[in-house]
């Protein structure tokens, strides 16, 4: 089988693509439990999370250059470990998504509502809309997609530079320095919670298959998006604990931040965590459709989910498959019950991508990566024990979630393959 997708993504694109996942909800919804539970160890807190990722960025960057399709962790895990665990991978992939951008629906609303209190009653018509309204789009083209994705990583980027640059120049006493915070009450857990904030880069692996040069411009979309990010989101927290004393019991932190900027700055920032969250919602709706595409296409799901719309070449059914759940969810939970579902399916995901790295350099040893790491499997095997000690700051219950979502995407698979052999 051959993908029918259209290639018209460009490196700049890529790059704002993973940018866009990274900087979003998570930035403006997280500064105040990390400060709760990192204390004055918050920034060392996003320097270690940072640190994971950029480890972990780098093995997605050297998996990616040895492919061309439509897919990304799905794709490298199955030339490493074959179909089955392949499977779990995109499947615990697409999860991540889809409860990312169903938390992200509802911190939206929390942003909405201190803007216009209103709101709250309207919240599920209204993320249905949103959600909606990002399918429609991504319907008509990746090339609409990409656009909404760009604007929104750049207008996002300004009512957080505006926060900085007050926050580290223009508070003369600041009104809770870093130092003020006490003691960690629980750092390992505050670093499992940044990976939050720091997930999504992957966004950029994913469509492979509509990008015009995909072995250069995931590795440039990766690796640029991880270290700009990691500095950028540590200046903001310094910024914010500068502005507010009380951040670590905010619900909308920047927001809180910004009251302390100048008259309506708390507007500014609400309005720019809207648009950021919003933004960040955008780029899930372009990617994580394509995993099920891509899964499909594989015949790991039903074919169904491979249909391309004639008229725009894009994953049709995989889109609005994908925005519906994100309805359901987003309207029955909270953002604070999902945040950490959604970190242990993310850290699965990328655990087996940093094992295919290292099975990849034994079983193709040979193959074109035009991204290889220096020091041998050094830095994958790193990368899977930072994954591995994060697991472990999972609770129970979390863990024990994300593996009953595991056995359901296996059920359906089994279901899958049994159909594909009575029909050959």
């Amino acid at each position: 089988m051959e993908e029918n997708l259209k290639r018209v993504l460009r490196t700049p694109e890529v790059l704002f693509i993973g940018i866009n996942g990274v900087i979003g909800g998570g930035i403006f919804l997280l500064p105040g439990q990390v400060a709760g539970l990192a204390g004055n160890k918050s920034m060392l807190a996003y320097l270690l999370a940072g640190i994971i990722a950029i480890f972990i960025g780098l093995s997605f960057s050297e998996a990616s250059s040895m492919f061309t399709t439509t897919g990304g962790s799905f794709v490298y895990a199955e030339r490493a470990m074959g179909k089955t665990v392949a499977f779990t991978v995109g499947w615990m992939s697409w999860l991540t998504f889809i409860i990312g951008w169903a938390s992200l629906s509802n911190g939206l609303i929390s942003y909405l509502a201190a803007l216009a209190p209103g709101v709250t009653p309207y919240k599920d018509l209204i993320i249905i809309v949103l959600v909606g309204l990002l399918c429609l789009l991504n319907t008509f083209g990746v090339r609409r997609g990409s656009m909404t994705v760009l604007f929104f990583s750049i207008v996002k980027l300004l009512p957080l530079a505006l926060l900085i640059i007050m926050g580290l120049f223009f508070v003369t006493h600041p009104a809770s320095p870093a130092g003020r915070f006490g003691t960690p009450k629980d750092f390992g857990q505050a670093v499992l919670v940044l990976i939050f904030a720091y997930g999504g880069f992957e966004m950029a692996t994913i469509p492979q298959g509509e990008m015009v040069n995909p072995r250069k411009s995931v590795a440039i979309g990766v690796i640029g998006t991880l270290v700009g990010v990691t500095l950028f989101y540590m200046l903001i927290q310094v910024a914010a604990q500068r502005l507010d004393p009380a951040l670590s019991a905010s619900t909308a932190p920047l927001a809180d931040a910004g009251r302390a900027m100048f008259v309506g700055g708390a507007t500014v920032m609400t309005i720019g965590a809207v648009l950021s969250i919003f933004g960040t919602k955008s780029g899930i709706a372009l990617s994580s459709p394509r995993i099920v595409y891509a899964l499909s296409f594989n015949r790991s799901l039903p074919g169904v989910f491979a249909k391309i719309s004639p008229r725009f070449q894009t994953p049709v059914v995989a889109i609005w498959t994908t925005g519906v759940l994100v309805m359901i969810l987003a309207c029955t939970g909270t953002f604070q019950h999902l945040v950490l579902l959604n970190v242990a399916a993310r850290l699965y995901e990328y655990l087996l991508v940093c094992i295919a790295v290292i099975v990849l350099r034994v079983r193709a040893k040979d193959a074109h990566r035009p991204f290889k790491l220096p020091l041998g499997m050094t830095i994958p095997v790193i990368a899977a024990a930072l994954c591995v000690w994060l697991l472990c700051q999972e609770s129970d219950s979390q863990l024990l979630a994300a593996f009953i979502a595991l056995v359901i995407g296996l059920i359906l698979y089994a279901i899958s393959r049994a159909t594909l052999r009575k029909t050959n």
